[in-house]
């Protein structure tokens, strides 16, 4: 079998580790993901540790979705039952950036929920065409950063930016 026989269609889902499945369920719906399957009950098959190259695996989950259609978005939520998971580690952050409409009002209305943010809304940038950016963590200190680029950009402009030599 070749590679002309075969092709990724998308991206499925990336998962997030929660020490708190509640605290992170909760956290994740109110910035806007939906639940598409709650699976905190199911008891994980033994084939399931065998795949991911574990001796145990059980944990609380869900699959959510920020948009619709075919190729969703979507993030599955765990928290590790077996083994159990202690938390990010590490002197970089973990972030996940979610392209966003209208970022200010996304910024006032969550933290009219309660959500906190590290700083407000950073933008506009013309050089790297960002409107406006801004993060906050999510229970178990993931950065979560809302960003908006200016007229229809998929990416920051890169090319004024100094760079290393």
């Amino acid at each position: 079998m070749s590679q002309s026989d075969w092709s990724i269609r998308s991206l499925f889902h990336f998962t997030v580790n929660a020490t708190s499945f509640e605290a992170s369920f909760e956290f994740y719906t109110t910035i806007g993901f939906r639940v598409l399957r709650d699976n905190r009950d199911v008891v994980w098959p033994d084939y399931v540790a065998t795949q991911f190259g574990m001796e145990r695996a059980q944990g609380r989950g869900s699959l959510l979705a920020i948009d619709d259609g075919e190729f969703h978005t979507r993030l599955d939520l765990i928290e590790w039952l077996e083994p159990r998971w202690q938390g990010y580690e590490g002197p970089v952050p973990r972030i996940m950036a979610l392209r966003t409409a209208n970022v200010r009002a996304a910024y006032d209305d969550l933290r009219s929920k309660g959500i906190e943010f590290i700083t407000p809304v950073r933008g506009p940038d013309e050089p790297t065409g960002i409107e406006g950016v801004v993060c906050c963590r999510d229970p178990d200190g993931l950065i979560v950063e809302f960003i908006e680029y200016s007229g229809g950009r998929l990416g920051s402009r890169v090319t004024s930016l100094e760079t290393r030599s």
